[in-house]
């Protein structure tokens, strides 16, 4: 799966993904709600690129995609909400993650 060329669901799977792991590793139960809410079945391929992206570069790829896919105040409130509930699995989370959280949604 070539990043550039990504659709918008193997877009929200690499966004959330890097949401997630901002502070900690992710969990298992993460990475399924991350497969349930995206649909895409190898969720763990897009978590491989997530590990090997450093951080300006994920950012970068961020604002591409916003410009591509997020281009409607619908479709920006649609992805703050599934990083809320991203939030809302189970276990503590930390102000470190929730304020990566708010960061990723200043980019969309």
């Amino acid at each position: 799966m070539e990043n550039n060329k990504w659709s918008y669901q193997e877009f929200l799977a690499f966004l959330m993904i890097y949401g997630a792991e901002m502070n900690y590793p992710l969990s298992e139960e993460e990475l399924t709600f991350i497969q349930e809410r995206t649909g895409i079945t190898d969720v763990k391929s897009i978590k491989k690129i997530v590990d090997n992206t450093s951080d300006a570069d994920a950012i970068e790829l961020i604002d591409a995609y916003r410009i591509h896919y997020l281009d409607t105040p619908e479709k920006e409130e649609k992805v703050r909400q599934d990083l809320e509930d991203l939030l809302k699995t189970g276990g503590l989370h930390s102000q470190l993650e929730q304020a990566g959280i708010h960061i990723l949604e200043r980019f969309i």
